[in-house]
């Protein structure tokens, strides 16, 4: 029935069609209204004695209040290199670290409570506010945002979930092929040291402490430097006593920030290639320095970047992507900055076989906005892409307020975009090729490839010499193994104690394999969720198999001592070099591994004092394996039983300090093997209990074979 109701529908077009083009004429005669001027609504500016400055706009249409904070000259540029992140982790924890009047957690409740929002961030050069409740709460949101801005404490265990969110960032900074290309580019553009383009790093974000981050705050949060839109259901009167009532008495600093430095470029062209292998299409971008704000070619600009780059019309998808076929997807843009300029950039995703041409058509299309003139359509469409998204520049007062804001600190007129939209409309097909001669250089480009070049159409070192770019991620930083001979010798006697304490070196010796059945609970912020688990650790062989059974299907693990892989939802994907390195890891700190080789000099061991762990007294034995890595296992000194394990290793949350805790034993064929063990790791805890242990069982090989295709 549906084939047939689709039939005569198509039938009935095809009969109006002739009638259709017999009215084109009238259609094409159709009138339209011009459209309404734009009002643009004037803020109320007060600036306090203390140099704040505030712009305010009452809107009585809904009853609710929002205040959108500015923080200028406070951003990551200010942050040295060897701590970079700070910035990042002091905006964040400003808001969840507490205050001297409430903790980070009672300031959630009380927010709740009401409905309310108050937020906080640092960028590369400002920070940021923003808080929103029902009108009749614009008191206390004022009181809390006041309070959050002047008078944070960051609490220690606030900062180090940040830490941990920032470390969780590192770790995922591969993941995709374009952030890669674009972080890259960055670096090539204003250097790898910049403020601009410089990375976090485990050991940057790790170095970061509590008083790093108040010396920040107390540094860059000044009322001189701040500026605050305020709009919404509110009496203007009311609203300038609420904020001098809360920020009125705050001191200025006396302190002038530095502002952004500059960016030394210098134009020439360059390749350069990062490797990902577990990609199957290659990532180009191409292009040099941008622009800065208050540039008069800004508006003729935005129109050349949209004839090349922006859109289904532009020039860059109609003959990359579209005629010659060689593109998923390709683009570019030209941006400006307020503090910084900006970048050209231009983007392709291709096949791995198509690389060298679609870097000879994009450089075609840029070379061709200084040569040939852009049509009568290019024109339109371009102008048009623009004009018709004018009026959103107005569609809130968020908006509207915000752009005012920045107008304001960088000397600007408040009619800018007004004049802009006066430029465009005016520009002629000789201005775009003007502007292009002035701020495209085509033979000055910066390309950048991500992808596997061994499958590349053509050599990169076609298009020049090639620069290898390493995104190795570094690990976190570890105290290096160190000890002295009285060290080791206490070290070897300790570990021998466990060991004897646990069934004696022997009957470890004799143990090649160990099958658990488990019932593992993750505590999470947003709950517990208990999973049932089948592991097999095949010590003989190095190998290692994990079935985890998910509300989503059954997850499975499998290390054959060499290469894994991971199975979840019908999807098989390899181990990277991390994920082995972390198996290996795990044979090396498995204590029955540790226990047959209490005289393996694979092991050093030192005796590094005592220390309290779990609230006993127990001996800290650092190891040190013939492959580098490095544990800690506690000793507790009244048993001799293991108390627990730490080591650096991947985390939920990336790679980081993981502690496992020993809670209980079971005897398993004259040795002792752990029960319950509870593990703290990337901002959760896993609880483990073992339902079921046994040694040396028979291994089915068929869980070991890897799976065809992959």
């Amino acid at each position: 029935m549906k084939n047939i109701k689709f039939v005569a529908v198509a039938l009935l077009a095809l009969l109006l069609l002739p009638a259709l083009s017999l009215q084109a004429g009238k259609i094409d005669n159709l009138k339209y209204p011009k459209l309404n001027q734009i009002e643009i609504p004037e803020p109320n500016k007060v600036v306090l004695d203390n140099g704040m400055a505030l712009y305010l706009l009452e809107d009585h249409t809904l009853p609710r209040v929002t205040l959108s904070v500015r923080l200028n000259r406070c951003g990551s540029y200010l942050e040295p290199g060897n701590l970079a992140g700070l910035a990042g982790i002091t905006g964040e924890v400003m808001r969840t670290g507490g205050t001297e009047n409430m903790t980070g957690d009672e300031i959630d409740a009380a927010l709740e409570a009401i409905g309310a929002m108050v937020e906080t961030g640092i960028d590369r050069t400002d920070g940021s506010a923003y808080a929103n409740s029902l009108s009749e709460y614009k008191e206390d949101i004022v009181r809390i945002l006041a309070d959050v801005l002047r008078r944070p404490v960051f609490d220690e265990d606030k900062i180090e979930l940040a830490k941990t969110g920032a470390r969780s960032e590192i770790s995922r900074r591969n993941d995709e092929p374009i952030p890669i290309a674009v972080r890259e580019f960055r670096k090539i553009i204003y250097g790898p040291d910049s403020p601009y383009a410089r990375q976090t790093e485990y050991a940057t974000v790790d170095a970061v402490t509590r008083s790093d981050i108040v010396m920040f705050h107390k540094m860059a949060v000044h009322p001189e430097n701040i500026q605050i839109a305020i709009w919404g259901d509110f009496d203007s009167q009311e609203m300038i006593a609420l904020i001098k009532k809360y920020f009125g008495d705050w001191p200025q600093s006396g302190m002038e920030m530095p502002a952004p430095p500059d960016v030394a470029y210098t134009p020439k062209a360059s390749v350069n290639y990062a490797e990902k292998n577990d990609i199957n299409q290659a990532t180009v971008l191409m292009g040099h320095i941008g622009g800065r704000m208050g540039d008069p070619d800004y508006a003729a600009t935005i129109v050349m970047n949209n004839i090349l780059g922006e859109g289904f019309g532009s020039r860059l998808f109609r003959n990359v992507r579209t005629k010659q076929g060689l593109a998923y997807a390709a683009g570019g843009s030209y941006s400006f900055n307020y503090d910084y300029p900006g970048y050209f950039i231009n983007y392709t995703i291709t096949k791995f076989g198509t690389v060298a041409q679609a870097i000879r058509a994009m450089e075609e299309q840029i070379n061709s906005m200084q040569t040939i003139e852009p049509t009568e359509d290019e024109m339109i469409l371009a102008k048009n892409g623009w004009l018709n998204s004018f009026v959103f520049n107005f569609d809130t007062k968020s908006e509207i307020l915000g752009r005012m804001m920045t107008y304001d600190y960088y000397g600007m007129p408040r009619d800018y975009l007004q004049q802009l939209k006066e430029q465009v409309e005016n520009l002629k097909p000789q201005d775009i090729i003007d502007v292009a001669k002035r701020k495209l250089d085509p033979k000055h480009l910066q390309i950048v490839v991500v992808g596997k070049a061994d499958e590349f159409d053509e050599p990169l070192s076609t298009f020049g010499t090639v620069t290898d770019i390493d995104i190795t991620i570094p690990g976190p930083t570890v105290e290096a193994f160190a000890a002295t001979e009285e060290e080791m010798a206490q070290g070897k006697e300790w570990l021998t104690k466990a060991a004897t304490v646990c069934g004696g070196a022997d009957n470890f010796k004799k143990i090649n394999s160990i099958t658990v059945s488990a019932n593992v609970t993750l505590n999470m912020p947003q709950g517990s969720m208990t999973l049932a688990i089948e592991s097999i650790e095949d010590l003989a062989q190095f190998r290692s198999y994990q079935l985890v059974s998910t509300p989503m299907g059954d997850q499975k693990t499998v290390f054959n001592g060499t290469e894994g892989w991971n199975v979840a939802g019908g999807q098989t994907a390899m181990m990277g070099a991390d994920e082995i390195d972390n198996q290996m890891q795990g044979f090396d700190r498995n204590l029955n591994r540790i226990f047959a080789h209490v005289d393996d000099p694979y092991y050093k061991v030192a005796y590094k004092g005592d220390e309290e762990f779990d609230g006993n007294a127990t001996a800290r034995l650092d190891f040190l394996t013939d492959s580098g890595f490095q544990f800690t296992i506690f000793i507790n000194k009244e048993s001799g039983f293991p108390a627990g394990m730490k080591y650096m290793g991947q985390t939920m949350m990336g790679p980081g300090e993981n502690v496992e805790h020993i809670k209980e034993f079971m005897k398993i064929d004259d040795v002792m093997q752990p029960k319950l063990t509870d593990r703290e790791t990337g901002g959760m805890t896993i609880n483990v209990e073992a339902t079921s242990l046994s040694l040396n069982a028979n291994i089915d090989e068929s869980l070991f074979v890897k799976p065809e295709g992959i």
